[in-house]
């Protein structure tokens, strides 16, 4: 697949913008049409930008033009959580972003930046994403327009120092994934290569932790959907690869493992199997994940 960048106007999405779009698709709005900034009831850009949201958080499906199943799912008429007050829709959202790539950085950074480094500045993400271009025989690298989605991209996750915001307040703590606090950075003086100069550098952190936020109904929907047709899971799989738990979550090996547990004294016939050192997640026959979402918002 190749790279996309751009498209979020330099907007991170709002927490009320996905329920804001679905309703305004299914009314049948258009987002280039010339009423869209009047129904919608926001700026030009910010339409464009809602529009980009929603097919990057998995919500409208851009080549069959119509709202995903998630989509109605959430915010439909008998939607479980259309205005995003459980916590556990937030970790939903970001699981379909990340796991749609339709946002490359996204992507990028869970699956595989991760795997390389938990630690970076932004520099050293400037650089894997070239990398990731040349890899692809890709000649479309453009730095201002990566720089951009860099930015939104820590603005979006970053836990918020709310003493060092000092203009532009409510938008910088509007972004819908800053709850789920998987980011956090520090400012480190360090000096200039090729000088003796002393410059302030953000440093960026990918902590794998317990996430004791993190539902374990939303852990099995996560599986169930990435390992479809899977009913025998080595764990070391839900550890490393692509749109794995510890990789889009940010789980710990130990948090991985206890959340497991928990699903097995949730979910009957799920059991955790450890033979010679192996850990196995084996799950019974005719698990619906969507079942596992609507038990979950029902209590």
């Amino acid at each position: 697949m190749s790279l996309r960048f751009t498209g979020h106007e330099t907007f991170v999405v709002r927490t009320f913008w996905p329920k804001k779009g679905y309703d305004f698709i299914k009314k049948g709005g258009t987002f280039s049409a010339e009423n869209a900034v009047v129904d919608l009831g926001v700026g030009k850009n910010m339409v464009a930008s809602i529009q980009f949201w929603m097919k990057a958080l998995g919500l409208f499906n851009d080549g069959k033009k119509e709202l995903t199943e998630i989509a109605h799912f959430l915010f439909g008429e008998h939607g479980v959580d259309p205005y995003l007050e459980d916590i556990g829709s937030v970790w939903l959202l970001h699981y379909h972003l990340v796991r749609s790539n339709y946002s490359s950085i996204y992507n990028l950074v869970f699956n595989d930046l991760r795997k390389e480094r938990a630690v970076f500045k932004k520099q050293q993400l400037v650089s894997f994403i070239k990398r990731k271009y040349s890899e692809n025989s890709d000649n479309y690298y453009n730095p201002n327009t990566i720089d951009k989605d860099i930015s939104i991209f820590t603005r979006l996750y970053k836990k918020v120092d709310y003493k060092s915001i000092s203009k532009n307040f409510e938008d910088e703590i509007s972004g819908l994934m800053l709850e789920l606090e998987l980011i956090s950075s520090s400012i480190e003086e360090e000096v200039k290569e090729g000088t003796n100069k002393k410059e302030k550098v953000e440093w960026f952190y990918l902590h794998g932790e317990n996430r004791n936020n993190f539902p374990a109904p939303i852990l099995l929907f996560s599986i169930l959907d990435n390992f479809e047709g899977d009913s025998n899971i080595a764990v070391r799989r839900l550890q490393i690869e692509a749109n794995s738990p510890n990789m889009v979550f940010l789980l710990s090996k130990d948090a991985l493992y206890n959340k497991l547990k928990e699903l097995e004294n949730l979910v009957s016939g799920i059991t955790i199997s450890e033979t010679a050192g192996n850990v196995i997640l084996v799950l019974p026959e005719g698990l619906d994940k969507w079942k596992i979402l609507r038990d979950y918002y029902a209590n």
